[in-house]
């Protein structure tokens, strides 16, 4: 039976995603069956934007979470998070049919190239026999005054040594990190950037809304 609390909170995190960001776009493709997407945690909206694009795209998630910071915020369970020390649960999640969102490198880090990574990650791709992706997240402000999410994904190799598959999720990391940093530094800001799809739509920008009052008036030439 579905639990109504989690629909609601559901709806809540995406309302917020819309409100708050111009929208999420979207480089690669997602197998359609569950996966680890394995994601850099660069900013706050990181979490929010993996749930928004998952769930748009018909992805149940489920999210690994640091344990302390699960027993202050218990609640989140409804929703399919659970703690490093619950790996059986993950692997239950998986194989129910759940996409694992991953944060490898276990903290919120400044913008830049990937820290660390732990091989959890690899653990959970291998153990559950599921795809392994490496997702690249940047969320800017650019030529509007809403930010824009951009996430690119690549699938990783999976294999039996945990450290050699870590070694190419950071890699691959680090290589899609480095070409959307790239193509952000180079783009019109005021346009979402060639490859990626828009996958949410968020809030228009002042701008635009003005641009489209002008264009509603019946004098408009």
């Amino acid at each position: 039976m579905a639990d109504p609390v989690a629909a609601a909170m559901r709806h809540g995190f995406t309302h917020l995603v819309r409100r708050e960001l111009r929208g999420v776009w979207l480089h690669g493709g997602l197998p359609r069956g569950p996966f680890v997407w394995a994601a850099n945690h660069h900013t706050w909206w990181d979490p929010f934007v993996a749930a928004a694009v998952l769930w748009r795209t018909g992805h149940p998630a489920c999210l690994l979470m640091q344990q302390d910071n699960l027993a202050r915020y218990g609640f989140l369970r409804r929703l399919g998070v659970f703690g490093t020390h619950e790996p059986r649960t993950g692997l239950r999640l998986l194989r129910d049919g759940r996409t694992l969102v991953v944060y490898p490198e276990g903290e919120l880090r400044p913008a830049g190239p990937p820290g660390p990574l732990s091989r959890g990650a690899a653990w959970y791709a291998r153990q559950a026999r599921v795809p392994l992706l490496a997702v690249a997240v940047r969320v800017v402000l650019r030529g509007h005054n809403r930010p824009e999410a951009y996430v690119s994904c690549t699938e990783v190799p999976r294999g039996r040594d945990d450290a050699q598959v870590t070694a190419k999720l950071a890699e691959a990391l680090a290589v899609d990190l480095s070409h959307l940093d790239g193509q952000l530094a180079g783009a019109d800001p005021r346009q979402p950037l060639s490859g990626f799809r828009r996958v949410l739509a968020g809030r228009r920008s002042w701008d635009e809304r003005v641009d489209a009052a002008k264009g509603a008036l019946p004098w408009r030439s």
